[in-house]
């Protein structure tokens, strides 16, 4: 006997290969389903392996009865087969029970192929098609939350025709319009009211400091013609961080003042009233300081005004939740978010925000004052998807002035 072992997408090419290669005097042992091709573990596909072997017996004639015993017969076999192992495979009309086994096995197998397209036509099992498989696989990459994943791969099962799931261009197209959907964009309006006053909070380290000369120098500086702007500080404790703020405020020709209290937050504020602008900068405390997270808030309430919460695109996903929960108190109207520029994956800001339903109100992605500030927009979170179809679509140009809201 010679054995072999033959691979296949599906059952039927398998068995295919089997008879134009050994013919009839092929006998299938085993057979069972593998994993094959892909990168780095990646994108590998679902195949079908059968190990059997020929026998060089001379073949015998097969008698065969009329359709209706043949079919009786058939299913005698399934039914002993499955009932008890132990029961032999007699031998009826001359057909051998090797022969009987190879129907049998062939029978299995279509049972099997019909059960697998059955699951990847209704999305379940490890029957998926290939296509959406990937996508799965690329928004994980992109660091997309289990949830937020979970709940674009089943809006895809239930809006797309077989076909399309099939093609990965179509699906990551079609999945790159709905996370912009997701995010939510705040409605800046300069000039709301005199002054506009904007208090920016947030944790240690995610640029608190620099987003307000930002925020200061798009206003003050850069806009034409310029607002009147002001910059408050409350951040008197750390080494370095009043003189950071006045020095910014020099340069930019912009006055700078140091609070310390709720009491002369307020007279600041009325000396001020006639201000387009004014901008005030916290503390930045860990979350979890209680302490001085409420001394903090007791400065934004007397401040009044409109509140952000300054976000790190480079915070843990796990951190970024925790972080907008701790900072409820503060009633924030939205988010900024820092350091783009410093991150490869936006798919876990884009989550966090998105499942805990909060606008992102301007972006910042490098260190320079004003440059690395702009209005936000989904675009600017799509184009820094990765390996998306649909994110290509987006230019990596920086939006007109005149589109970003600073002009009147």
């Amino acid at each position: 006997m010679d054995y072999f072992v033959e691979q296949a997408p599906t059952d039927q090419e398998v068995q295919t290969k089997i008879r134009q290669k050994y013919g009839d005097r092929a006998r299938i042992l085993a057979r069972k389903e593998i994993r094959t091709g892909g990168v780095l573990g990646l994108f590998r596909r679902t195949a079908v392996e059968v190990t059997g072997y020929c026998s060089h017996a001379p073949l015998k004639p097969v008698q065969r009865g009329t359709i209706g015993e043949e079919r009786t017969k058939i299913l005698e076999h399934v039914r002993g087969r499955e009932g008890s192992q132990k029961t032999p495979l007699p031998e009826a009309n001359g057909k051998t029970s090797n022969d009987l086994e190879s129907v049998l096995t062939e029978i299995r197998a279509l049972r099997e192929t019909i059960h697998s397209d059955t699951s990847r036509r209704s999305g379940t099992g490890s029957g998926e098609p290939e296509a959406l498989e990937q996508l799965r696989a690329v928004l994980e990459d992109n660091d997309f939350s289990p949830a937020y994943t979970r709940m674009m791969v089943e809006r895809l099962r239930r809006e797309c025709t077989l076909d399309e799931l099939s093609d990965f261009d179509t699906i990551g197209a079609r999945v790159c319009e709905w996370i912009g959907e997701t995010i939510s964009v705040y409605p800046w309006k300069e000039r709301s009211r005199i002054p506009h006053v904007v208090v920016l909070v947030g944790p240690t380290g995610v640029g608190k400091t620099t987003t307000i000369a930002k925020l200061a120098a798009m206003y003050g500086a850069v806009a034409d013609p310029s607002y009147d702007v002001r910059i408050l500080t409350i951040d008197t404790y750390r080494i370095g961080a009043l003189q950071q703020i006045q020095k910014y405020g020099e340069i930019m020709s912009i006055p700078v003042h140091a609070v310390e209290s709720p009491e002369e937050m307020r007279k600041q504020l009325d000396l001020h009233n006639e201000a387009d602008f004014i901008f005030i900068d916290t503390i930045g405390k860990s979350p979890s300081d209680y302490g001085k997270l409420a001394e903090v808030n007791q400065m934004v309430r007397a401040a009044g005004g409109e509140v952000h919460l300054a976000l790190s695109a480079t915070t843990k996903r796990s951190d970024i939740q925790e972080i907008i929960r701790q900072f409820e108190p503060f009633n924030y109207q939205a988010v900024v978010v820092t350091k783009m520029d410093e991150t490869a994956c936006v798919g876990g800001i884009i989550s966090a925000l998105h499942e805990k339903q909060k606008s992102v109100s301007f972006l910042t992605d490098g260190q320079s004052v004003p440059q690395d500030i702009e209005r936000a927009r989904r675009e600017s979170f799509l184009r820094r998807l990765n390996d998306i179809p649909g994110s290509r679509a987006f230019s990596e140009e920086r939006q007109p002035a005149e589109e970003s809201g600073v002009m009147e």
